[in-house]
């Protein structure tokens, strides 16, 4: 059988279960003379927290505003793509282990 938690022991509760009691008209006293309902309550407020949810943000909220994106900062890392992408450009035609075109004498 499952031990029932005392009101003494309500401090060791989380204080936003304290709060939802309190938003939801639940008194000590009705706490005091049923123990048991603690519990059912206590299973009421993980439903509620359940779907309030801490899950991932969505993918708009983790775009940033157009207004926060800084313009110079794009427009040089793109610069440096570029220059990174051509210069791997060029040393693909100057590889070592590409053949020599050139006969032998």
């Amino acid at each position: 059988m499952r031990k029932q938690q005392s009101i003494a022991s309500q401090d060791r509760l989380a204080p936003e279960f304290m709060q939802w009691l309190k938003q939801n008209n639940i008194s000590r006293r009705q706490l005091k003379r049923e123990p048991a309902a603690l519990d059912k309550y206590h299973q009421e407020w993980m439903k509620t927290m359940r779907r309030k949810g801490t899950g991932r943000p969505s993918l708009l909220q983790m775009i940033p505003s157009i207004s926060d994106i800084d313009l110079g900062a794009v427009v040089n890392n793109v610069q440096i793509a570029k220059d990174i992408f051509k210069t791997y450009r060029e040393l693909q035609g100057l590889g070592i282990f590409k053949r020599n075109r050139t006969p032998w004498p």
